[in-house]
């Protein structure tokens, strides 16, 4: 027993430092995500009675700068890159197909859930709110979609080296 408390440490110790990035964007991208669900479903959907992807739209946009941040800081360590420009240009295409990915992920999984089980509701106490148990199950199947994607893309495109703005650059100087 006392010996294998110190070898299921060592373990647990050497898989955190073999996925250090995975955790930091977890916790990064979790910021992002509570971000997208406060604005898009609690605040667009329960406040303003927007409809879904209008919501989750929105939720998505106001996500974008503390997803950036948190991820160029903490996950991806290209803090001191003296690439930011072209991070965020990247960013900003990989946000293109997160943002198809979360919304119709979330759409096709509210539909889907509504057809499976039906609207799911609850009064939320000591206020004249409902909570959408459905609405909340779809919204994370789309965030979780896209995490997914964002990470890996993040990882091998986004904040590292990869020779593509030099290439435009030879190409724009080849042509004129």
């Amino acid at each position: 027993m006392c010996k294998t408390i110190p070898i299921f440490l060592k373990k647990a110790i050497n898989l955190i430092k073999k996925r250090r990035s995975l955790i930091a964007y977890f916790f990064a991208a979790g910021s992002g995500v509570i971000v997208q669900y406060l604005v898009g479903t609690t605040y667009c959907i329960g406040h303003l009675n927007m409809d879904p992807p209008t919501a989750y739209s929105i939720g998505f946009i106001a996500s974008i700068p503390v997803g950036f941040i948190l991820s160029k800081v903490f996950a991806f360590k290209s803090r001191h890159s003296g690439n930011t420009t072209r991070e965020m240009i990247k960013f900003g295409l990989v946000l293109f197909f997160s943002y198809i990915i979360t919304v119709s992920g979330s759409t096709f999984a509210l539909k889907s859930l509504t057809y499976l089980f039906g609207e799911i509701k609850t009064k939320i106490p000591f206020t004249n709110n409902d909570f959408s148990l459905t609405g909340t199950l779809s919204h994370f199947v789309g965030m979780g979609l896209s995490f997914i994607f964002n990470y890996f893309t993040h990882k091998k495109f986004t904040f590292v080296e990869t020779g593509l703005f030099d290439k435009i650059k030879d190409f724009k100087k080849s042509k004129v």
